[in-house]
């Protein structure tokens, strides 16, 4: 029963979380400033009306509301609701794994594993990767591991170099031999985020997912234009 009271409220704690990771991805997809974005209140985005706080509950809101915002009726995108799941899911997920190695490595892998999320739906929607958010996350990666058990400071920084110069020497390799430049410094700055946060292991990890998802999105494109060349 303490078990269950413990997850309730983590999952709880995480959906706020990602209710704060809609945010992030909606206003860096909008390119708004960095004191817009953790400090502006949230608002609808069609009528730009404020939301009230009652309006803005994890999950709940949107149900009630039924997708729709209170004021102009709106239609609000499945995404939130869905985010703010995942945000309460990773958490009670994460702790499990890691709790053994102590808070701060549920913090780490949670940090990593959220911001994973928003940079994926950010690059979805922009075909961009933040700076704020890889160097900051690769930062904040960096200074954690002082403070973990699982991950030595020097294993942090090793991976985090390691990731960045992996990408920029496969990117140099495809562009020599087929003058296409395959990945960008964006990709470079996000594995350099994926080794401060979890070392070597979390890089391997980022290249084998990126690979797979990668593939089952342009597989079907690939089939359909029986070409390679419009995906790179």
């Amino acid at each position: 029963m303490e078990n269950f009271f413990l997850y309730l409220f983590l999952f709880l704690l995480g959906t706020v979380f990602g209710s704060f990771a809609n945010v992030l991805i909606y206003r860096f997809s909008e390119r708004e400033n960095l004191k817009e974005i953790l400090f502006k209140r949230s608002y609808c985005p069609h009528c730009k009306t404020p939301i009230k706080w009652y309006d803005n509950v994890p999950i709940i809101s949107y149900l009630v509301l039924r997708g729709k915002c209170r004021h102009c009726g709106g239609s609000i995108s499945v995404r939130y609701p869905i985010v703010e799941f995942l945000g309460g899911f990773l958490l009670v997920l994460l702790w499990v794994l890691f709790s053994k190695y102590g808070v701060t490595a549920v913090v780490g892998a949670y940090t990593f594993s959220l911001l994973s999320l928003v940079l994926a739906l950010i690059d979805w929607k922009t075909f961009e990767v933040p700076d704020t958010l890889t160097i900051g996350g690769t930062l904040f990666g960096l200074l954690l591991s002082f403070f973990r058990s699982d991950i030595t400071p020097v294993e942090s920084f090793v991976a985090a170099v390691f990731g960045f110069i992996f990408v920029l020497l496969v990117s140099f390799i495809y562009y020599a031999l087929r003058k296409v430049i395959p990945l960008g410094l964006g990709d470079a700055k996000y594995l350099a985020m994926a080794g401060a946060f979890g070392g070597f292991t979390t890089i391997y990890c980022s290249l084998f997912l990126g690979s797979l998802f990668g593939l089952l999105f342009f597989l079907p494109q690939i089939i359909r234009n029986k070409s390679l060349q419009f995906a790179v």
